[in-house]
């Protein structure tokens, strides 16, 4: 028994029936917004899903799972107006 369990999990792996590992990849996109006011967390995943979900396809092609949105932060640039960023984890299958 313990030969036919050793052939059977050899076998999926030489039929490519054991999956591959799954990766992850961190997307930060930048709003069209540059205000101070902290913009609306739908309307930043609204307008960066797209984009996420093109730059996943890039990183991974066919095996891109999933776009998770994370977190929504801004920086202040060298005019002095924010940059508003909204991040997203990529997951490959």
């Amino acid at each position: 028994m313990g030969v036919a369990l050793v052939l059977a999990s050899g076998a999926g792996i030489v039929l490519g029936t054991v999956p591959a590992s799954a990766d992850t990849k961190f997307l930060s996109i930048t709003l069209r917004y540059h205000g101070d006011k902290f913009p609306s967390r739908s309307d930043a995943i609204n307008e960066t899903r797209p984009e996420a979900d093109r730059q996943c396809v890039a990183a991974f092609g066919f095996r891109a799972r999933e776009v998770v949105p994370s977190q929504l932060f801004g920086v202040r640039n060298s005019s002095g107006t924010m940059d508003w960023k909204q991040t997203w984890d990529c997951y490959s299958n």
